[in-house]
């Protein structure tokens, strides 16, 4: 089942189901006062939540990385985007800033092998609609949304 999402410049206006859920998770970690905010270390360009950090970076290729096997500590997965300077910058989110870390690598993981895609195309597909809810999420509140 398809949903829309609330950003019109979409190209198809529509949100995996299964999607929507984790994305609206990643737009709820503006509370998490480890993540934000986030300064990059080479322009000094400094993200206040989640939303801002999308808007004024994109993407760096597989985006998200899932770190939970390797993790000696606590389980969690490395987000790559790119700063408009082209610094990298990571966020390392782990259980404690998102809970669903599980649930939401399954879901992946499910969605790839349902639709008969590679992970990585599912990934993609999933920072592009995250990007647009979170964009979306900007516009409508004059600049930022807490």
């Amino acid at each position: 089942m398809k949903t829309s999402l609330p950003r019109e410049e979409h190209p198809n206006g529509e949100c995996n189901e299964r999607f929507l859920e984790f994305v609206r998770l990643f737009a709820g970690m503006n509370a998490n006062e480890g993540l934000f905010p986030r300064e990059c270390r080479v322009c000094g360009t400094t993200f206040r939540n989640v939303a801002e950090y999308c808007y004024a970076t994109y993407p760096k290729g597989h985006c998200f990385e899932d770190c939970r096997d390797l993790a000696q500590s606590d389980p969690f997965m490395m987000l790559y985007r790119h700063c408009k300077c082209g610094n990298t910058l990571v966020l390392r989110i782990t259980e404690k800033i998102f809970p669903d870390l599980d649930a939401f690598w399954q879901m992946l993981h499910h969605e790839a092998e349902d639709s008969a895609r590679p992970l990585k195309e599912v990934i993609a597909e999933f920072s592009d609609k995250c990007d647009c809810y979170l964009l979306n999420l900007k516009d409508s509140c004059g600049g930022e949304k807490d």
